[in-house]
């Protein structure tokens, strides 16, 4: 039986993987009606998430993401992760929180990480 361990490190290898494998890394791994929120945007489906995945890959090519840790428990999981850059340098850290269906595929997925003001800008 795939984990959810298992199927958080499928989800992160899909964000840095070329097109046919990402999908079907995430056909095997995410609900097709999933809804994707981070703190910059919210993606309704199975063709959207791969689509943000692309652009993803086109702002910032040979990233890649790392899972650390994930917890889980009944339908719900939440994987701490690492976005490292081409050189494998750790460049953020974040976590990802999901809910799953009865095959355990991600349905909706909600990322949380720090976003950086533009200069100048004080946050309050």
């Amino acid at each position: 039986m795939t984990t959810h361990h298992d199927i958080w490190h499928a989800y992160a290898t899909a964000w840095s993987a070329p097109q046919p494998h990402r999908d079907d890394l995430l056909d095997r791994n995410v609900g097709p009606e999933v809804t994707y929120r981070d703190p910059t945007v919210e993606v309704l489906g199975r063709g959207g998430l791969s689509d943000y995945m692309h652009a993803f890959q086109q702002g910032f090519p040979g990233y890649s993401f790392a899972i650390v840790a994930v917890d889980a428990h009944h339908d719900r999981s939440l994987a701490h992760w690492k976005l490292h850059d081409p050189d494998g340098t750790p460049v953020q850290d974040g976590i990802s929180h999901a809910v799953h269906d009865a095959s355990r595929r991600l349905t909706d997925i909600a990322g949380f990480f720090p976003i950086q003001e533009p200069a100048g800008v004080v946050s309050r």
